[in-house]
């Protein structure tokens, strides 16, 4: 969250960079301000800035984000390609963006190397059907830039969907404190902005970063997410400077009062000190980052000491040593929050198969049907409108056989082999039982109302 000077900014901010040794990137700069991505003195085009972002609160409509629970700890990966059999097994696996996307929102050789084919990385890597793979959005700045300008126009989060990833942390936007205010809240704004464009063209679950420079900022964000019905946000905490830190400690006592019920993912933290004070106080707080699998490809082992890391060189191989390097967090985790924290982390069995289902029907009907990503969530919400229409359409999509006596729990339904005779395609004809459904719990519902109940 700090910088140590404005080294990457336009000639109009040279002064403030005086004595510094870093050459400035921007020294030569004579290109127009609408090819330019930083918000400098010498722009005089922040009225469509502004305009294009539809102002500066964060004030788009979402959808409520789907029930779900993350592990204590996971690794994060640093090459693509090179996913250690130790993870083939793994709850959750998270990617950095730039392992997955190239800045102008195309597949990542990195992680699809030409040879093998736009694949799905879970079939490539390996993974069971278990893994949920996360991306995380956090990168450096003329990345993020330029690929912020790309998921604008084209579909770069179907992308990542179809590649095999569950979940997306939003874009991380730098907020250095000695930048301009409207720097601040002009990057709090796209992030949302990110998470309105992944859940337009994708059925990724979002998950919000989390960032603020003054108090109010972070007020802000907490009501707002709260409104949207967002349970799980990210905080990037791999900073440079102290300063950075002093900010984030200082609005943690705000998030853990005004939402108590919520749940955090830290990427970026290492120290075990600085983990045990977050995982206390944020007992379901999950954590990710790259230094386990870091320094196992050095074959550099962790021990610890208490909340004191040591790194031993050893001669295993990287597979069992990111393992080990995963297992010192994972364990050390399980110490600090106890058993009786770990109950925290429970969801209902029927929210994780209900979630579960949400994201093989969504995903089925953008993918092998053509659906843009909010029909697929409009008709998985018919579908789920009766358990038994969602069931027997699951077990058409892996067999592609159809249930012609078929009518859902209604006895009044017409069955699947009318609807089919009548000229309707197997997905319009569950659609309908899922509609049928629909009408008659709401006709239920009235009822009930009008009764006095």
């Amino acid at each position: 969250m700090t910088h140590p000077c404005n080294c990457t900014r336009c000639p109009a901010f040279r002064l403030v960079c005086e004595g510094c040794p870093e050459p400035c990137r921007y020294s030569q700069c004579d290109g127009p301000c609408a090819a330019c991505p930083v918000r400098c003195g010498r722009r005089e085009d922040l009225d469509g800035w502004l305009e294009s972002l539809g102002g500066l609160v964060p004030d788009v409509p979402l959808r409520t984000q789907a029930q779900f629970r993350l592990p204590g700890y996971f690794p994060q990966l640093l090459n693509g390609l090179e996913v250690p059999a130790a993870l083939q097994r793994a709850p959750d696996v998270s990617v950095g963006i730039a392992k997955v996307l190239t800045p102008r929102g195309q597949i990542s050789r990195r992680a699809l190397p030409r040879e093998f084919g736009p694949y799905n990385l879970r079939v490539q890597w390996g993974l069971n059907e278990l893994t949920r793979l996360i991306c995380i959005g956090n990168y450096l700045d003329d990345y993020l830039e330029q690929l912020w300008a790309a998921q604008r126009e084209g579909d770069v989060w179907l992308r990542v969907r179809v590649l095999g990833f569950d979940f997306a942390t939003s874009l991380n936007f730098s907020i250095y404190l000695d930048d301009p205010r409207m720097e601040h809240l002009i990057n709090i704004k796209r992030t949302w902005l990110t998470v309105a464009r992944m859940q337009a063209t994708s059925s990724l679950i979002p998950i919000p970063h989390l960032q603020w420079a003054t108090i109010l900022d972070l007020q802000r964000q907490l009501h707002y997410a709260q409104e949207q019905g967002f349970h799980t946000l990210t905080l990037n905490l791999q900073m440079t400077k102290r300063q950075g830190w002093d900010v984030v400690a200082r609005g943690l006592p705000l998030i853990q009062a005004q939402m108590p019920e919520g749940h955090l993912l830290f990427s970026g933290v290492v120290g075990l000190k600085r983990m045990e004070l977050l995982a206390r106080t944020f007992p379901t707080a999950s954590f990710t980052s790259t230094t386990p699998h870091y320094l196992a490809q050095r074959r550099v082992r962790l021990q610890r000491d208490g909340v004191r890391l040591i790194k031993e060189p050893v001669e295993g191989h990287p597979d069992l040593v990111l393992a080990e390097n995963t297992h010192l967090y994972q364990e050390f985790l399980r110490e600090v929050t106890g058993p009786a924290q770990v109950e925290l982390r429970q969801v209902p069995a029927e929210e994780v198969a209900l979630q579960e289902a949400f994201a093989e029907v969504t995903a089925a009907l953008q993918d092998r049907f053509g659906f843009d990503a909010a029909t697929a969530c409009d008709a998985f919400d018919l579908l789920a409108a009766d358990h038994t229409v969602l069931a027997e359409f699951r077990a058409w999509l892996h067999s592609e056989e159809v249930d012609r006596g078929f009518r859902g729990s209604d006895p009044e339904s017409p069955t699947v082999g009318e609807l089919l005779d009548e000229g309707a395609d197997p997905i319009d004809a569950f659609l309908h039982l899922g509609h049928h459904a629909r009408q008659a719990g709401e006709e239920i519902e009235v009822c009930v109302g009008e009764a006095g109940y």
